[in-house]
């Protein structure tokens, strides 16, 4: 049996690409022949095939199709109605278009396209199981039994960090500031809740005495210049330039130093499907302030602080938040318990392949 993993763009610095990684090298290691067909492979830790060899490997009935869906891919879906071999769809979800729809057309209608052809899925394929990062994303498929439904978290490489030293100088820059280090990680687009931050960030530096600084790593979309123009101008508007620091793209080892050297998470995303910074914060022992929004309620577990859509609640979580420190090993702690009964490796393996099974029965 043979097993093709399919997605439009497979990386080796995002959730999907890490997910799509792990999958590939679990179950080789169980024996089943794994292999990936996409239309950018820039991932070069998978094995992939050509599209040549993808039609007669689909032709066979035994096979499996894991589809990654998560962006609208026609190729993708002219490939999966040719096929006779099983479908199992990984759905990480897909942006509302309505996030885009002030700043980019091209792809607002990505998204709406995107959308609409998770329904089209849905009707195409009506025996084919569906492999879900999170309950939140599993609401989303309207007409899809529960008996067709599975739910397993994306792999994550946070464990690897173990054998991974971070940046010193930047860890040492950071634990030794006197200011409270916020810590935004995501890319720079509109559902990420940077306005929010901003918000935030005013409302502290007004009305609370502590320094602070927020660092934001996570690269802005050149196809968003009016975002970037918003985002830069309001921190002008707001006087923030001494205070807010973007880093952009970074590597294992700055990326530990952030984690390691800041004094929280502050997760201001309005859209995620996993939302997978909750996770490498909360095993690196990182306190977070949360939105309560999409799958981030149900990723960030119990007795953590997930607070309603209010900049005001937020900056005086972060005041009362660093002046207790009691409260910071509360979260700690139960941050911890979080990853060791749902998100260890152990454990993401056990799950998809308890669920990967149920797909491939079908």
């Amino acid at each position: 049996m043979t097993v093709v993993q399919m997605h439009q763009t497979v990386t080796g610095h995002d959730a999907i690409g890490n997910d799509i990684e792990a999958i590939f090298k679990l179950l080789n290691a169980q024996g089943r022949r794994c292999v990936v067909f996409a239309n950018n492979t820039l991932n070069k830790q998978v094995t992939y095939i050509e599209e040549s060899e993808l039609d007669s490997v689909l032709q066979e009935e035994d096979n499996i199709i894991l589809y990654h869906h998560s962006v609208y891919w026609e190729q993708g879906f002219e490939i999966l109605k040719k096929a006779k071999a099983k479908i199992v769809f990984r759905y990480h979800n897909i942006t509302p278009p309505a996030f885009f729809e002030p700043y980019n057309s091209f792809h607002t209608q990505q998204c709406e396209k995107g959308r609409k052809q998770t329904d089209t899925l849905i009707q195409e394929f009506p025996n084919a199981f569906w492999l879900c990062d999170s309950q939140y994303n599993a609401e989303d498929l309207r007409g899809v039994s529960k008996e067709r439904i599975g739910i397993c978290p994306p792999f994550h490489k946070i464990e690897e960090w173990r054998e991974t030293k971070p940046d010193e100088a930047i860890l040492n820059d950071l634990i030794t500031r006197k200011e409270i280090n916020l810590l935004f990680v995501g890319r720079i687009v509109p559902n990420k809740g940077h306005k929010m931050l901003l918000e935030i960030m005013k409302i502290f530096t007004t009305n609370y005495p502590d320094p602070i600084r927020l660092r934001v790593i996570g690269k802005f979309d050149d196809g968003l210049p009016g975002y970037n123009s918003l985002i830069e101008k309001t921190i002008q508007k707001y006087h923030l330039d001494d205070c807010i620091e973007f880093i952009g793209e970074i590597n294992d080892a700055t990326l530990l130093a952030y984690y390691l050297g800041s004094d929280f998470l502050v997760c201001t995303s309005e859209h995620e499907g996993f939302c997978v910074p909750i996770v490498e914060a909360q095993y690196l022992g990182l306190p977070i302030l949360a939105l309560k929004e999409c799958a981030v309620p149900e990723t960030i577990g119990k007795n953590q602080i997930v607070l309603e859509k209010d900049p005001k609640k937020f900056a005086a979580g972060i005041y009362a938040l660093y002046h207790n420190r009691e409260y910071m090993r509360f979260l700690i702690h139960h941050g911890s318990e979080n990853i060791e009964n749902r998100f260890t490796i152990g454990k993401i393996s056990e799950t998809f392949l308890k669920e990967f099974a149920k797909g491939a029965e079908r």
